[in-house]
């Protein structure tokens, strides 16, 4: 099996639902292979919706070492609708200061972060929606990843 592959079979096998509050309707983490990520591989998760009238809030998980020897992190994001249209983004997450301490939740290697990607939006029909992650950090084995993950949860409504 390939890595991409690998990948998305993770995205839909370890489906995470443990979460700091109760409003979340999806927590899905895609574990990496020894802590690196290929330039290639991407982080699948499938989202099912069912209400088009709920406003919902959107993050990406990001859960790095120390090792990790950038500042910040580049993604490109892919939204994949049911009607087949597709929305990408480039998202970027600072998991360190200008001082070089690392931000976060964590002690020791690791540290968790939790990035705003949208707030208060609408999905505009019901299915699954695709989400996908790749890295875009222009090498080819980033190191010091172990986790992605994205999360939505119900946002107010307006």
């Amino acid at each position: 099996m390939t890595k991409h592959k690998l990948l998305v079979v993770s995205a839909i096998t370890i489906a995470l639902f443990a979460a700091c509050s109760d409003n979340y309707v999806y927590n899905g983490y895609v574990a990496l292979p020894q802590e690196q990520w290929h330039a290639d591989s991407i982080a699948s998760f499938r989202i099912p919706v069912s209400d088009t009238m709920t406003y919902y809030n959107l993050y990406v998980n990001v859960r790095n070492t120390t090792d990790y020897p950038f500042q910040n992190l580049y993604l490109f994001i892919d939204i994949a609708a049911p009607n087949g249209a597709i929305a990408r983004d480039t998202f970027e997450c600072y998991l360190a200061d200008d001082h070089g301490k690392w931000l976060g939740k964590g002690r020791g290697k690791y540290r968790d972060n939790r990035f705003t990607y949208r707030q208060n939006v609408r999905f505009g029909a019901e299915g699954e929606y695709r989400i996908t992650l790749q890295q875009a950090m222009r090498v080819e084995q980033l190191k010091g990843i172990s986790e992605i993950g994205f999360r939505v949860e119900l946002g107010s409504n307006k």
